[in-house]
C-alpha cells in the first residue's frame, strides 16, 4: 500500500467517524424532537395503551361495554377491519339512545376513517341524526373540515348550536362546537367586520 493510498484510507475513516459523530450529536440535541424519538414515543404509547384496553376488558363486567373495548384494542393494533366488524356489531346489539349505542357508532365513524372509507364515515355519522342530533351535525363537521369543506362544516356546526340552544343536544361537546365554528369562519368575514 502506498503512501496516498493511506492517507486516503486516513481520511476516509476520519470522515466517516465525524459523520457519525455529527449524526449522534444532531440525534442527541433534537431528541426527543426528531423522528426517531417519535417513532420511540409514538411506539410507548400504543404499548401503554395495548395493556390498559387489556387490562380493562379483564375487569369489565358488562358484556357489551368488554366488546367495545376488544374493538378499541383491535384499532390499537392496527387491525381496522376487525375494529370495525366489532363495533358494527356492538351499534347494532346497543338499545339507540344509551351511551354506548352513540360511543359506538362515533368510533365506528372514525374506523372507517382511518381505514380510508369516506363514504361509510359519513353514512355512519348521518345514521345518527334521529336520536342524536347534536353528535351528529358535530360529527359530521370534523368529517367536512377534514375534507377541506368548511362552507358545509360551517352550516352543520350553525344548525347543531342554534339546536343546543333549544335543546341541550350537544352537552358537553358545546364548547368545541363553538372551538370548530371558530376556525371553520370565513377570514374575509372577519376582515369586513373590522372594517366597520
Amino acid at each position: 500500500m502506498t503512501a496516498k493510498t493511506r492517507r486516503m484510507l486516513e481520511v476516509l475513516a476520519l470522515s466517516s467517524g465525524l459523520g457519525l459523530v455529527a449524526v449522534a450529536v444532531t440525534t442527541y440535541v433534537t431528541w426527543p424532537a426528531n423522528t426517531l424519538g417519535n417513532y420511540v414515543h409514538d411506539r410507548r404509547n400504543r404499548e401503554a395503551n395495548v395493556h390498559t384496553l387489556t387490562l380493562r376488558i379483564e375487569r369489565e363486567a358488562d358484556p357489551l361495554v368488554r366488546r367495545f373495548y376488544q374493538a378499541m384494542l383491535a384499532e390499537e393494533k392496527g387491525d381496522l377491519d376487525g375494529a370495525i366488524r366489532g363495533l358494527q356489531a356492538l351499534r347494532d346489539d346497543t338499545q339507540p339512545g344509551t351511551q354506548l349505542h352513540l360511543r359506538s357508532a362515533l368510533y365506528l365513524g372514525l374506523a372507517y376513517g382511518q381505514n380510508r372509507q369516506p363514504a361509510e364515515e359519513l353514512a355512519t355519522y348521518q345514521a345518527l341524526m334521529e336520536w342524536y342530533p347534536g353528535p351528529s351535525r358535530l360529527s359530521q363537521a370534523t368529517y367536512y373540515i377534514r375534507q377541506g369543506d368548511r362552507d358545509r362544516a360551517r352550516a352543520l356546526l350553525d344548525e347543531a348550536l342554534a339546536q343546543d340552544a333549544r335543546d341541550g343536544s350537544l352537552g358537553s361537546d358545546r364548547q368545541f362546537a363553538q372551538y370548530l365554528r371558530g376556525i371553520v369562519e370565513p377570514k374575509n368575514r372577519a376582515a369586513t367586520s373590522l372594517s366597520y
